[in-house]
C-alpha cells in the first residue's frame, strides 16, 4: 500500500506493511546495501561498513536476503530477530552469509551476480494455524515447528501448500509430523528489478 502525508508544503510518500511504515527510497537503498555488501564480501572478504545512511536502517527490523537466478534461489538467510541490533547490520549479515554460508546451497560467484535479483522480505509476526488449509503459499510465508526445530518457507517459494510443507519438515530435519506445530506470515517483499 502507498500512502501520502503532507508536512508543511511537501509531500513524502511511504509504505505500511507489517505494521512498519516504510519510507519510498527503503527498497533503493536496501537493495544497494546488500549489492555493496555481496560484492565487497566477494572482491575483498570484508563486511562494508555504511556511511550516511538514512536513520531508518537503524531500527531492529525483521529481515530475511534471498538471491535469485531467474525462477531458482541460489541463496537465502534471515530472521524475526535481529542479529547485529541494526537493519543495515543484519542487510550486510544476511547478504553474506546467502552468497557464501547457505548450506543448501553451492557459493554464488562474483561473475554471477550479474544475474541475480536481491529480494528482501520484512515478515510479520507469525500467527499459529490448525491446518494448511489456512496458509496460502502465494502470499505468506509458513513455519513447521517441532521440539526445538523449525523449518521455514518464505512466501512465494513454493507453489502448493504442501510442497511448502515438505520444504520446511526438510528444512527443519524433522521427519515425524505428529506434534507439530504450524504457523503463517505475511510479509512485505522487495525485489530488485529484473536483470
Amino acid at each position: 500500500m502507498i500512502a501520502k502525508s503532507k508536512v508543511s508544503r511537501c509531500c513524502i510518500t511511504f509504505y505500511v506493511s507489517a505494521g512498519i511504515v516504510f519510507p519510498l527510497f527503503f527498497k533503493d537503498t536496501a537493495i544497494s546495501i546488500c549489492r555493496q555488501a555481496i560484492e565487497k564480501y566477494l572482491i575483498e572478504h570484508i563486511e562494508i561498513i555504511p556511511e550516511n545512511l538514512p536513520d531508518f536502517f537503524n531500527n531492529p527490523i525483521p529481515v530475511f536476503v534471498s538471491l535469485k537466478k531467474g525462477n531458482q534461489t541460489r541463496g537465502c538467510s534471515g530472521s524475526f530477530k535481529t542479529e547485529t541490533g541494526t537493519l543495515a547490520g543484519d542487510l550486510i549479515k544476511f547478504s553474506i552469509i546467502s552468497v557464501a554460508g547457505d548450506y543448501r546451497y553451492r557459493p554464488v560467484s562474483l561473475s554471477e551476480m550479474k544475474d541475480i535479483r536481491i529480494q528482501i522480505t520484512i515478515p510479520d509476526r507469525p500467527v499459529e494455524i490448525p491446518s494448511l488449509f489456512f496458509y496460502n503459499p502465494e502470499k505468506e510465508g509458513l513455519i513447521i515447528e517441532k521440539q526445538g526445530k523449525q523449518g521455514l518457507v518464505l512466501p512465494r517459494e513454493a507453489k502448493t501448500a504442501e510442497y511448502a510443507f515438505k520444504m520446511c519438515l526438510r528444512n527443519a530435519g524433522i521427519n515425524d509430523t505428529s506434534g507439530i506445530t504450524i504457523f503463517k506470515f505475511s510479509a512485505r517483499i522487495f525485489t530488485e528489478d529484473e536483470k
